[in-house]
């Protein structure tokens, strides 16, 4: 007959056994040992107890609070707590973690991923400095949560390289690796056929972003691409959506955006822009950069920019990632490659630039940044807190950040009651701009205004009345960041 956990615990001081869910993950995952003793002092905010439901099913959750001597659990991979568990259901603690022969302490996410991203960073520095990292290290990494997080940044084939020089390659990584040079070549070839059609319809383009951007690593599959972005000449999009299905390509987006996607199994997709930014999102950019063709270099029907301008454009595309969902960690080792190949960049010319494009800071964040990490410089607490924002939003940022982001402009970044009370009373009673864009007839007769109060509520109500609360509770609940980026 099998002893129950706290048997055991009572009889040897210490239990091990085989994790089999999900809810602690990344921390834990299934089939990962795990080392549980019994409780020797006070448990605290933190620590990872091992208790037992009234149910009598046995939970390994994390402490996220104490209430009256009540402890309030949570899964670090669930969003619900547990309140109420009392010391009497608590069985033991979690004291090691043991994966594929490797015993790891028992972490905060945020220590967690702290310690998972200096190996991924220090692996990747050694990749684009075409060093062997060292072996020592390497043995101490668990690689499987490197492998996880490299995934999110789009940085695994880059790990990749490095491994190699030290260890034999795993197999996910070396799948990676050989999948992202596999994906370049075929992306190289149908583009080579794309352009030669452009050509022959004597229509203008541009490559743009990693396209150019890998040819400054010392691999260009060092830079894996989900896609590949070409600038044409804005008049000829018709044009261009004949010659793309004419080579098999499905458009799966017309005319919505400031670029048309176009996409041909199993993997190629190609987004095809008129411009390169979207005026209602970046007016800022689509206005500074709608004149970009006189400032294009041309061979033929073949263009490309200078690399101030190139420098300029990337990193406008960047920020604009950044300041809504939030950009990863491979957006910072492209800035710290592209300015390590082009180190006599005028300097005059972009600071007048960034100035125009109201992202100088940016850029200096960026670049100071990108210098210290990947050289192993050490890092202010601004710099950490910039560095934890963008980690946290892996390779194409996350719902969390946009919303985040969006509630930090609509505040004016002050989440004060009066603050709140100011927006909620301005999303009411429309008035200037917001007026003039949403009804522009009653901005022009307003003596109409009084039934404008009374309609929108109504219509409201009628379309979108879950949109109109859940936008009330997040006003309501909103907070600043403690470290904001």
């Amino acid at each position: 007959m099998n002893k129950k956990f706290e048997d055991i615990i009572s009889e040897q001081g210490k239990l091990v056994y085989t994790n089999v869910g999900n809810s602690m993950f990344p921390l834990i995952k299934p089939r990962d040992l795990l080392v549980i003793e019994a409780v020797k002092k006070p448990l605290k905010v933190g620590d990872v107890p091992l208790y037992k439901r009234d149910s009598g099913q046995y939970v390994l959750h994390r402490i996220v609070e104490i209430d009256n001597g009540k402890y309030v659990m949570k899964g670090d991979n669930r969003t619900e707590v547990e309140r109420e568990v009392a010391d009497r259901q608590i069985i033991g603690v979690l004291t090691a973690i043991v994966r594929n022969g490797k015993t790891f302490a028992v972490e905060t996410p945020q220590e967690h991923t702290e310690r998972i991203s200096r190996d991924l960073v220090y692996l990747v520095s050694c990749a684009v400095s075409e060093k062997a990292p060292d072996k020592a290290r390497i043995k101490e990494m668990d690689l499987s949560e490197v492998y996880r997080l490299s995934g999110a940044h789009m940085l695994t084939s880059a790990v990749a390289f490095a491994l190699e020089k030290t260890i034999p390659l795993p197999h996910a990584f070396d799948q990676s690796k050989k999948k992202a040079i596999r994906k370049i070549a075929l992306f190289d070839i149908e583009r080579a056929k794309i352009t030669r059609e452009l050509e022959k319809a004597e229509i203008w383009y541009m490559p743009l972003k990693g396209i150019v951007l890998r040819n400054d690593y010392p691999k260009a599959s060092m830079r894996e691409m989900t896609d590949n972005d070409i600038l044409v000449d804005p008049s000829r999009m018709k044009d261009i959506r004949t010659i793309m299905e004419g080579l098999g390509y499905t458009c799966d987006m017309y005319e919505k955006y400031n670029h048309d996607i176009y996409s041909k199994p199993p993997t190629l997709e190609f987004e095809i822009h008129k411009s390169l930014f979207y005026g209602d999102y970046m007016p800022l950019f689509d206005e500074y950069f709608a004149d970009i063709k006189s400032r294009l270099k041309q061979n033929g029907f073949a263009c490309r920019m200078s690399d101030e301008d190139f420098y300029l454009y990337f990193l406008s595309h960047t920020y604009k990632h950044y300041s809504q969902g939030g950009s990863g960690l491979r957006s910072l080792l492209d800035v710290y490659v592209f300015l390590r190949a082009h180190p006599d960049l005028n300097r005059e010319y972009l600071n007048a630039e960034l100035a125009t494009l109201e992202i100088t800071d940016f850029e200096q964040k960026m670049r100071t940044l990108s210098q210290k990490l990947f050289t192993g410089a050490e890092l202010t607490n601004q710099e950490k807190n910039m560095l934890d924002y963008m980690i946290s939003s892996g390779c194409a940022g996350t719902d969390e950040n946009l919303e985040y982001n969006h509630m930090m402009t609509i505040l004016g970044s002050d989440d004060s009651k009066a603050s709140k009370r100011r927006y909620l009373k301005n999303r009411v009673f429309l008035s200037g701009e917001a007026l003039q864009k949403n009804y522009p007839f009653v901005a022009k007769h307003k003596s109409l205004y009084p039934l404008l109060l009374v309609f929108r509520p109504i219509k409201g109500a009628i379309t979108h009345p879950k949109g109109i609360v859940d936008e009330y509770k997040r006003v309501k609940k909103f907070k600043k960041r403690k470290n904001n980026h």
